[in-house]
């Protein structure tokens, strides 16, 4: 083979992984659009509609729910980006829409794909998964609001703690008199 042929080869292959590049590729060259690098309103946006898509029942008006994913102290937050980027490209193929304007079954959907597709991709959408039913069942970011969603009431703020009904856990007695034998 020629030198000619060699570069054009390689510089055709190049252009092919730049463009199509696998998941790992891409977070470190950065091959993801622009705007989601520069605009964390966008990526706030595509992180608040994939929290109301992963929690059922919750209003993502209520707090913000993307604030875990974009939490410096997590390791997400250095994807998330990405992610978004990621959300809104599989949206934008499969619904010609961005990820936030999609219903919540086209939502599911493009998520569905996310955890379908390669090895690091499939990572990343189950990081996102659960740091956000992290952060929104568990109440890390506001002990005392609690988790409506399940009944959580939040920390322990000093008054009796039991259950209504204690004698539903208990085993049933084996005897009429409540003997064990």
């Amino acid at each position: 083979m020629e030198r000619r042929a060699v570069v054009r080869y390689l510089a055709v292959l190049l252009a092919g992984v730049g463009t199509q590049a696998c998941t790992p590729l891409r977070i470190l060259t950065g091959s993801f659009p622009d705007e989601f690098k520069h605009d964390p309103d966008i990526v706030g946006r595509t992180l608040r509609a994939f929290t109301a898509a992963v929690i059922p029942g919750f209003d993502p008006g209520d707090t913000n729910p993307a604030r875990a994913l974009l939490d410096h102290r997590y390791p997400f937050a250095a994807y998330a980006p990405f992610f978004a980027s990621d959300l809104s490209r599989r949206a934008d193929e499969r619904f010609a829409a961005p990820f936030d304007a999609l219903t919540l079954e086209q939502r599911t959907a493009v998520i569905r794909a996310g955890l379908g597709a390669d090895d690091t991709t499939r990572k990343l959408y189950r990081g996102a998964i659960y740091l956000t039913q992290l952060a929104i069942y568990a109440g890390i970011y506001d002990d005392d609001a609690g988790c409506p969603l399940i009944e959580f009431r939040g920390r322990y703020r000093g008054d009796t703690v039991s259950y209504d009904d204690p004698g539903v856990f208990l085993p049933k007695p084996r005897t009429s008199r409540g003997n064990a034998a």
